[in-house]
């Protein structure tokens, strides 16, 4: 019989390294957080594993509901609320292992997705990272895998162009549309929600690049890896479902660190030019999107005006901070 496993504390406290560190980072989603951790402890039972809950400064009782639920996981509070990529960080630097499960709050694992996960990566020495098949809780497929964003296809989402036809060629071709869905293939970046990592080559790399806060951490972390040699795959046996964009914080504030951290991302890929194009475009689109709310939601009573004025906000905060976005060490913005 295989012994039973220390608890992530012990570990940390003996120095010893487990073979997978599961970091789960929270924020406000404590229910959420406790299906995702036990979901994450059923997929690592008989596995030599650590479970971590890096949670950024929630205020509904999460760190509290997990200690009390899962009294052998460690639980991380950072009290200046870092961001994800910030998060697995820490967690991850407090704990290392030879893979590095990086999760958010609202995913949950299948029983055997880290065995397939840690198999592949174990008999792909050149990958660095393997991610699973991602559904919906409607059980709807999800895009898992894409390739490295342009200001082309970025052009095309902010003005909803790939809405309008969803399967068309250049969509399909960017999430991997024309591949066999039941084989594992190599791919240019996994989903951030649920990844395997290959610790030495985290390590090497330096983690994830902080100056992301909520988006594209994963995208730069695999762009970086491929550059240091190394490959990413998709796994489709592996599966998880993804509740998708399930935290507390409000879809303005969300929408706002999207386009931002999506311009750092091009800056830094891209290059300067390729930022400053791609600014010039989300600006325009959000001074129509500010012409447009008040049509949507006329502030006619105090329920509209308080759906309108966190919105028109959200496009005045992201049109303050677009020139410093194209700089590539541009401050980020703490999260309310």
């Amino acid at each position: 019989m295989r012994p039973q496993a220390a608890s992530a504390a012990e570990v940390l406290r003996q120095g010893a390294m487990r073979d997978i560190t599961i970091a789960i980072v929270s924020y406000n989603t404590r229910e959420l957080t406790l299906h995702a951790a036990a979901a994450a402890r059923a997929a690592a039972r008989g596995l030599d594993a650590a479970l971590l809950v890096a949670d950024n400064a929630s205020t509904d009782g999460t760190p509290e509901a997990v200690r009390a639920a899962f009294p052998d996981a460690e639980v991380q509070v950072y009290g200046d609320n870092p961001g994800y990529g910030a998060a697995l960080n820490r967690a991850f630097a407090r704990a290392p292992g030879a893979y590095l499960c990086a999760l958010n709050a609202d995913v949950l694992l299948a029983p055997e997705s880290l065995r397939i996960l840690r198999a592949y990566l174990a008999g792909h020495a050149e990958c660095a990272v393997a991610g699973p098949s991602l559904t919906g809780r409607d059980g709807k497929p999800q895009p898992s895998c894409k390739r490295f964003p342009t200001v082309g296809f970025a052009v095309a989402e902010l003005f909803a162009l790939h809405a309008l036809a969803p399967r068309n060629r250049w969509n399909r071709r960017f999430y991997y549309g024309g591949e066999d869905p039941h084989r594992p293939v190599r791919v240019e970046t996994v989903s951030g929600a649920a990844m395997l990592i290959r610790g030495d080559a985290f390590r090497r790399i330096g983690g994830f690049d902080e100056g992301f806060r909520m988006y594209f951490e994963e995208t730069d972390l695999c762009r970086r890896l491929q550059q240091a040699g190394y490959g990413v795959a998709f796994v489709p046996g592996a599966r998880a479902v993804h509740w998708h964009g399930a935290s507390t914080l409000q879809t303005s504030v969300r929408q706002v660190e999207y386009y931002l951290s999506y311009i750092r991302f091009i800056r830094k890929h891209g290059g300067p030019a390729a930022a400053r194009a791609l600014a010039a475009v989300v600006a325009v689109s959000t001074a129509a999107r500010m012409l447009a709310l008040p049509l949507k939601y006329p502030p006619l009573s105090r329920r509209r005006l308080a759906v309108l004025r966190p919105k028109l906000a959200a496009c005045r905060r992201l049109l303050g901070r677009l020139s410093a976005a194209t700089a590539l060490h541009a401050p980020a913005e703490a999260a309310p």
